[in-house]
């Protein structure tokens, strides 16, 4: 398999091709190119993703293909903090993350109550942590922690949990925010981040269609306006790279979609690795 430049690894995001399900969709991943993929463990049935129980078969033939294909998990998702949000709602997704070895899981919040949000955050990581995991959360604009440095303080604020804040590029530029946010932030608290592109990287003006975006019109890294090289380069060498953009051929053609991900994601790699470093 290919190495990334600075031995980062390379990972999908299941949004990226998210009716798949997972053991075609770690098929594909291997096929475009990745080291690793990020699993969408349904709560839910009602719930976009896929429910894989101790003893499923379909659990079965997931960690069948990570065998086979050399892959590994890097993270799963998606847990949403919300007003009644409880261990039970957890489980499912913390025992898959278990079961597939999965190094992270993505947490979002939708509770504008602070103090409640927090100690359910730092419940949950307490618990993730038991399960192997390392709880990452990510802000995004139309959430109630809106970006970088909301997430950063929210993380420190909920009782010193060993948690860590997942940077999007989309999301990152939708907020509007600045690299000085990014820079303030300890670097053991970015262990990976997600990238696409868009036609512009200008803040949301409006959260219906930045949700809209978000979840099905991103295009492949490198191809747009963000600005991902001078992203990366104010990461730490490390952080592992997740590529998360959800299109229309995600849906009609996402074996290919998934091949071209992988390409355009190492050409990003390549020019973060060759630019200089950002001025302090």
């Amino acid at each position: 398999m290919e190495v990334t430049p600075a031995q980062r690894i390379l990972s999908l995001s299941h949004l990226s091709a998210i009716g798949v399900p997972p053991p075609q969709f770690i098929d594909n991943a291997a096929f475009g190119g990745f080291d690793a993929v990020g699993l969408r463990v349904a709560q839910t049935a009602q719930d976009r993703g896929f429910q894989l129980r101790a003893g499923s078969a379909l659990l079965r033939e997931t960690k069948t293909a990570l065998s086979d294909n050399g892959m590994r998990v890097l993270d799963v998702e998606v847990v949403k903090l919300h007003p009644g949000s409880s261990r039970a709602d957890w489980s499912a997704v913390l025992e898959a993350g278990a079961e597939l070895d999965a190094s992270h899981l993505l947490v979002t919040v939708l509770d504008d109550d602070y103090s409640r949000a927090t100690d359910n955050f730092a419940e949950l990581a307490e618990l993730s942590g038991e399960y192997g995991l390392r709880s990452c959360l990510e802000p995004m604009v139309f959430s109630s922690v809106r970006d970088m440095t909301a997430a950063a303080k929210f993380v420190l604020d909920a009782r010193g949990s060993d948690a860590g804040v997942l940077v999007d590029a989309l999301h990152f530029s939708r907020a509007g925010s600045q690299w000085s946010e990014l820079d303030a932030i300890a670097p053991d608290l970015m262990p990976y981040c997600q990238l696409c592109d868009a036609p512009t990287d200008a803040p949301a003006a409006d959260h219906n269609a930045a949700i809209t975006e978000a979840r099905t019109d991103r295009l492949a890294p490198g191809t747009g306006a963000l600005p991902l090289v001078e992203l990366l380069r104010r990461l730490p060498a490390t952080a592992a790279v997740s590529v998360e953009a959800p299109s229309a051929r995600s849906v009609t053609d996402p074996r290919g979609w998934t091949a071209d991900l992988g390409r355009a994601a190492r050409e990003v790699l390549k020019a973060a690795a060759l630019a200089p470093s950002p001025a302090s």
